[in-house]
């Protein structure tokens, strides 16, 4: 291969990589699995888990989205927060749907930030299914400031 050919490919594979290394947009949705997010919905305190539940249906019933509404009403079975980690904490949503999707998600996401608020220090939401098991891990960063 010539010193131009080999040139050529280099750059192609590298605009390659770099094009798949792009953030999300508004129409997609990162979520992912780390060792940072726990398997299963952590425990938390009946009133406590009720409350943030009770407060975030509330909110989303009234001045969310007919997708925010249909995502969340009827759906989301829990919210928590985790301990101070320093100076973010993580938020959980438990629900009752079967599987991740990704339109749900976005909904979810989306309502969480109108609820929670520009000043809300939670880094990563982590969804659940209805079975306990993680439906995504959303960093809120790439969501608050696109």
């Amino acid at each position: 291969m010539n010193r131009a050919t080999a040139t050529l490919a280099t750059a192609t594979i590298v605009g390659g990589l770099l094009l798949i290394s792009c953030g999300p947009t508004d129409e997609t949705v990162t979520t992912r699995q780390s060792a940072f997010v726990p398997t299963a919905m952590p425990s938390v305190s009946g009133a406590e888990a009720g409350a943030g539940a009770s407060d975030f249906l509330r909110f989303v019933q009234e001045r969310g989205t007919p997708e925010q509404r249909a995502a969340v009403v009827g759906h989301v079975t829990g919210v928590a927060r985790s301990a101070p980690q320093g100076d973010h904490r993580n938020s959980y949503i438990a629900t009752d749907l079967p599987q991740a999707d990704d339109a749900t998600t976005r909904a979810v996401v989306s309502a969480y930030l109108a609820w929670a608020g520009p000043t809300d220090d939670a880094v990563m939401l982590v969804l659940y299914t209805a079975a306990g098991a993680v439906m995504g891990a959303v960093e809120l960063d790439s969501w608050r400031n696109p």
